[in-house]
C-alpha cells in the first residue's frame, strides 16, 4: 500500500474572478484556472521538485480546474497523472441541476499532455448526493488508491477532496484544512493506519 499521501485543492477558478463567467462558458460549472490559479499550482510543483519528494502516482478529479492543476503539478516534476472521478466535486442538488458536466478524458487529453488516461476509475459519483455521501464516496476512493499505489501518492481535488480523503484515512475526528492550492500530507504507520502531518499549507505561496 502507499505510505504517504499529498492531497491539494485546486488553485482559483476563473468563475471566481470573473462576474461574465456564465454568460461565456461552454461548461458553467466546469470553469478553468485564472493566471493566479495556474501560478499557484506551479508553485505546488516547485514546492515537491525543490524538495526533491518522489512522487509515484498523481490523480486529479475531471474538472477542468484540477486537471490544470495537476498539469502545472506533473510539468514540474515530469510526470503524469490519471483522473480519478471519485476524487470530483461535490453533487449538491442545490449547486447543480443535473451531473455537473465536465470534458471527456479524450478531449482533455488534446489540451493537457500530461494526462495519462484511465480505463477504469474506482469510484463513479452519483447525482445527487448528500454531503455526507459525498465525502464517504471519496473516502472509498483514497482507500482504494492507497490499497493499490506503492509509495507516494498524490491526489488533486476540491476543498471537499481534502475532507473526504482525511477522514477516510485517518478518520472523522480529524480536522482538515483546504485553502487554494494548499498541501495536505498523510503518512501510513507501522500497524496500516495512518495519521495526518499536516494539512493546507501554503508556505510555498510566501514569495
Amino acid at each position: 500500500m502507499a505510505t504517504e499521501m499529498y492531497v491539494v485543492r485546486h488553485g482559483e477558478r476563473r468563475d471566481s474572478v470573473d462576474p461574465d463567467w456564465e454568460s461565456v462558458a461552454d461548461r458553467v460549472h466546469d470553469p478553468p484556472l485564472t493566471e493566479l490559479g495556474r501560478w499557484a499550482a506551479w508553485r505546488v510543483g516547485r514546492r515537491f521538485a525543490a524538495a526533491d519528494v518522489s512522487v509515484d502516482a498523481i490523480y486529479a478529479s475531471p474538472f477542468l480546474r484540477t486537471v490544470e492543476t495537476a498539469d502545472e503539478v506533473c510539468r514540474e516534476l515530469g510526470t503524469s497523472f490519471e483522473l480519478e472521478p471519485g476524487l470530483g466535486e461535490y453533487r449538491n442538488p442545490e449547486w447543480f441541476d443535473a451531473e455537473p458536466e465536465t470534458l471527456p478524458p479524450a478531449r482533455l487529453r488534446e489540451r493537457v499532455g500530461t494526462l495519462h488516461p484511465r480505463e477504469d476509475p474506482h469510484v463513479v459519483p452519483q447525482f445527487p448526493e448528500t454531503h455526507g455521501a459525498a465525502r464517504e464516496r471519496i473516502a472509498t476512493a483514497a482507500r482504494r488508491l492507497a490499497a493499490e499505489v506503492r509509495g507516494s501518492a498524490l491526489l488533486v481535488g476540491h476543498g471537499i477532496t481534502v475532507a473526504g480523503v482525511v477522514e477516510g484515512l485517518v478518520g472523522p475526528e480529524v480536522d482538515a484544512d483546504a485553502p487554494l492550492c494548499g498541501v495536505t500530507r498523510l503518512e501510513a504507520d507501522a500497524d496500516g493506519g495512518w495519521r495526518l502531518d499536516y494539512t493546507g499549507d501554503t508556505s510555498h505561496l510566501n514569495v
